[in-house]
């Protein structure tokens, strides 16, 4: 079996989709021996390359210019119908919702099966110049890719529910899934305090960074001594630096950038909550909630998206309403000083995230949904 794998970014760029793709694939080839094609654009530089990740071939693409987040340039129409034509894949999946180059590999896809895995509820963002475009884009054009597609895997059963009941005769869930091996506890002691692993740039402030620095304003009241370490790149760093300072809780917040994986093991193992303040429901199922609880420890997170079908609330970690830094400084006091309650629920985390969200299992899924879209058993 022969498959082709369409993402707008890949490893080592940093992002769920990126991991998302990366192990459901390398999963597919050492588990069952299965052919995988990666395109992808280069965001590095700005020309073509061929490489090999893990034994998967990985073609990447020269961007033209961004919009936003995504990346374009008119002459992969050319590049990716010349190596579809090449590979002659089996069965070609794309992953949506950033647009345009899963959108014109649906178009050449010609009569080779398509599925579309989808990774986030709409795009459209606060006051953004560019919500016509996208307003535009998902009601004409991404449709189309849903139509066209054999079946459609949804991030979260919650995106299944909500944004694709049109086309639940061919949607399935497959969520992200965590390595065990690789994210788990430690025996060392806890040393910080609270976590924020992610982007930290102007098209992700639906992470609600913001709010986050509030609650740790209104945290130190009670715990003045309290740390928080945002782990993550992006172009909003300074700003949010500046705004700590305006908050006076610079001393207390730490920017520490992206972090290989073992270093962001080490922070997952030494911090004692991760906290995730986002605000819409762009946020469907975060791989990171995943990581801190097979990690053993507990978590906060917004009550928006896929996040309450990952945190059960009071039992793996505390849900609390979107954009409100009173109930998400409430959260972390409370976890920080209740060390019983910490601890279970970091417990109950790591038995969930064991039952339900081993990677095995996701693969092992996505394994039969093609197979089922091929007519095959």
């Amino acid at each position: 079996m022969k498959i082709m794998v369409v993402t707008p970014y890949f490893p080592p760029k940093i992002g769920g989709m990126e991991n998302y793709a990366y192990n459901i694939g390398k999963g597919l080839k050492e588990k069952y021996g299965w052919e995988v094609v990666f395109v992808t654009s280069n965001y590095e530089e700005r020309k073509y390359k061929e490489e090999q990740i893990d034994g998967m071939k990985i073609y990447r693409l020269p961007r033209w210019f961004k919009v936003s987040n995504t990346p374009i340039s008119p002459l992969w129409l050319f590049s990716i119908h010349k190596i579809i034509k090449e590979e002659r894949p089996e069965i070609i999946n794309v992953h949506s919702p950033v647009p345009f180059i899963s959108d014109i590999t649906s178009l050449i896809a010609g009569k080779t099966p398509l599925i579309i895995t989808y990774h986030s509820g709409s795009m459209i963002k606060q006051s953004s110049i560019l919500n016509p475009l996208i307003v535009l884009y998902e009601l004409l054009f991404l449709p189309m890719i849903f139509r066209k597609s054999k079946k459609i895997i949804c991030c979260s059963p919650v995106l299944m529910r909500q944004n694709l009941k049109k086309y639940k005769d061919k949607a399935n869930y497959v969520t992200p899934g965590v390595d065990t091996k690789v994210f788990k506890p430690s025996r060392e002691r806890s040393t910080n305090d609270v976590l924020y692993v992610g982007r930290i740039e102007k098209n992700s402030d639906w992470k609600g960074i913001i709010y986050l620095l509030k609650a740790i304003l209104i945290a130190k009241r009670i715990k003045p001594d309290i740390s928080l370490r945002l782990v993550g790149p992006g172009d909003r760093v300074e700003y949010f630096k500046m705004y700590a300072q305006k908050l006076g809780i610079n001393k207390n917040v730490k920017f520490v950038g992206s972090k290989i994986i073992n270093e962001l093991i080490l922070e997952y193992q030494s911090s004692k909550v991760i906290v995730l303040p986002s605000i819409t429901d762009s946020e469907q199922l975060p791989a990171v909630l995943l990581e801190a609880m097979a990690s053993k420890k507990p978590v906060i997170g917004s009550d928006v998206g896929g996040i309450p079908y990952v945190i059960d609330n009071e039992q793996s970690g505390l849900l609390v309403p979107p954009k409100d830094p009173e109930a998400l400084a409430d959260a972390i006091i409370e976890i920080l000083t209740n060390p019983q309650l910490a601890k279970k629920m970091g417990e109950n985390g790591y038995k969930k995230v064991k039952e339900n969200f081993l990677w095995d299992k996701q693969i092992e899924k996505t394994k039969k949904i093609i197979e089922e879209s091929l007519g095959k058993k």
